[in-house]
């Protein structure tokens, strides 16, 4: 039985890896927000309206379905203003929640847009320090240890663990979901596979990618069936049920944690599933960047396979990218932590879960670097155990003091260079590219650029004019920048009608967005602000993301 100074040393290590992984994410809690926040915060406040008066199916928002998000959107919006459940407009669209909240409520739209991150942050948090627990016992403390902190000290994946959003929140749940099922399957703990059906039927509620968990699990099931019976020996029911019981208790919780369910299953499945196929099917709506080539259609089809394994090369940090091979070797030659079974058996599913989830991405057409997060952190993971296990075999065979504190060494500079990786992107987090690849300097040639980080200081910069809230201001992803600026906002968009790109000539300024040249859109717009020089530019990490352009004297 543990000791109480045991228990204490625990719950300080649990408290230390909470705060690693919330405090880089607080940090940026009102700080650039992204092209889909505004829906998303509209959705939650929508979700709360509805279950304030009872409409249980209006708290089908999306086909997402994006239910958690919403949940914590709610909660923080509840939090910040409780009564709005009980006074509210109804139904909003994303561009009416501002002024609601601002006339009756004296509370801006980034204020709704705050909270909401904060109950994101708490929740990323909360599930990727129980993960730890989890990765603790797969693998060992040194591995652990060092693997949450490589995940929380990614830039790219605290990017997307601290938005009002559905990637990063599915990847956390994703991987604790999964490692509790592999610990229930070492123990036979049945804690363990309750935790394993609850946080499974929560990633299905965030997004409906996350159902790969179903037919990765079954054919993990199915192979060790299929061994059972090479074996001699076959247990089917005591194999088979673990799985059938996570999809028993994911498909409660999915029940009893979306309203909507509760009074219209049929049709809120309906509508999720078709959803998810016309995503995959359809592509994005407008043209698409990637390495050095426009895709008019916004459709990456499948025949493009570097997709996936370019975008994480470019968002990986070197760390990582270097732990994996390291890997490779330490389970060939058995280094601790690949001297046990449980550890090698782990490390197997991890890597079969992030490739064959890749792979699963890969036949959409509809892309973006950020759906393949759920295969950061057991990569993260098993870059963690390569590192620990470097200096293992040095350590066996030397008696130095210095030689036994050479685990601890590494993981400490492991970890301080990946934290360094974060504390140079800070608050801008989405703007690291790897320096191995050429950084921020190359990315352009290659990554489509840019989900809004950087139009909060082009909202600041415009803000502090005089006569300000006179000035009216045509933006790319208007409802990111309209955040950060109170004057009047137009929308640049890709297409514009005769009547849009009329009121665009017509406003003040115009803030052109990086992806726009990429992408050559608008090409009129593009083609006339060329001969204008911008009056004010801004960089993040180096890169050059805003361009304003002062239209009228």
């Amino acid at each position: 039985m543990p000791t109480f100074t045991s228990r204490r040393a625990n719950l300080a290590l649990l408290a230390l890896v909470f705060l690693a992984l919330a405090l880089p994410r607080w940090a940026a809690l009102s700080r650039a927000a992204t092209a889909d926040e505004a829906k998303w915060s509209a959705r939650s406040a929508n979700f709360l309206a509805a279950l304030g008066r009872g409409d249980l199916t209006a708290t089908y928002q999306s086909e997402h379905p994006g239910v958690t998000t919403m949940w914590a959107g709610a909660l923080g919006l509840a939090l910040l203003v409780n009564d709005y459940a009980n006074f509210n407009p109804g139904q909003v669209e994303l561009d009416q929640i501002g002024p609601f909240l601002q006339a009756n409520h004296g509370r801006s739209a980034l204020d709704a847009l705050a909270a909401g991150r904060a109950m994101m942050v708490l929740l990323n948090a909360l599930t990727l320090t129980l993960a730890f627990v989890y990765a603790r016992l797969l693998f060992g403390l040194p591995t652990a240890l060092l693997g949450l902190l490589l995940i929380a000290f990614s830039p790219f994946f605290a990017a997307h663990t601290h938005l009002l959003h559905l990637d990063g929140l599915a990847a956390s749940l994703l991987l604790l979901a999964l490692l509790a099922y592999l610990t229930y399957a070492a123990r036979r703990r049945p804690a363990d596979l309750f935790i394993a059906g609850i946080t499974a039927g929560l990633s299905w509620l965030t997004k409906t990618p996350a159902l790969f968990l179903l037919p990765f699990l079954a054919a993990l099931t199915l192979w060790q069936l299929f061994q059972a019976r090479h074996n001699g020996r076959a247990p089917l029911f005591a194999l088979l049920w673990p799985f059938l019981a996570l999809c028993a208790i994911g498909a409660v919780t999915f029940i009893l944690l979306w309203p909507a369910m509760w009074v219209a299953p049929l049709g809120t499945l309906r509508n999720i599933l078709g959803g998810a196929l016309g995503y995959a099917a359809e592509g994005h709506g407008d043209p698409v960047f990637f390495n050095s080539r426009i895709y008019p259609d916004g459709r990456i089809p499948a025949r493009v396979w570097t997709y996936y394994p370019l975008t994480y090369l470019w968002r990986a940090t070197p760390l990582v990218l270097a732990g994996l091979p390291l890997a490779v070797l330490a389970f060939y030659r058995r280094w601790s932590p690949f001297d046990q079974p449980r550890a090698r058996q782990t490390a197997v599913i991890l890597l079969l879960f992030a490739l064959s989830f890749t792979l699963f991405m890969n036949f959409g057409d509809k892309k973006f670097d950020r759906y393949l997060l759920p295969a950061y952190p057991p990569l993260a993971l098993l870059a963690a155990a390569g590192w620990s296990a470097l200096s293992r075999p040095f350590v066996v065979r030397a008696s130095s003091r210095s030689s036994r504190h050479a685990p601890l060494v590494l993981l400490t500079l492991v970890a301080a260079l990946q934290l360094a990786s974060l504390l140079t992107t800070a608050p801008y987090y989405l703007s690291y590219y790897n320096p191995l690849l050429g950084g921020s300097r190359r990315a352009p040639q290659v990554m489509q650029v840019g989900w809004g980080e950087g139009l909060d200081e082009a909202g600041r910069y415009l803000r502090a004019k005089p006569d300000a809230a006179n000035l009216t201001v045509a933006s790319w992803y208007r409802s990111s920048f309209a955040y950060y600026f109170d004057g009047p906002t137009l929308s640049i968009k890709a297409d514009p009608t005769p009547a849009e790109q009329a009121a665009i000539d017509d406003a003040d300024y115009a803030v052109i967005y990086i992806h726009q040249w990429q992408r050559d859109l608008p090409p009129d717009l593009l083609t006339r602000l060329a001969a204008l020089e911008p009056e004010h530019t801004i960089s993040l990490n180096g890169l050059e993301y805003v361009r304003i352009y002062q239209l009228r004297p």
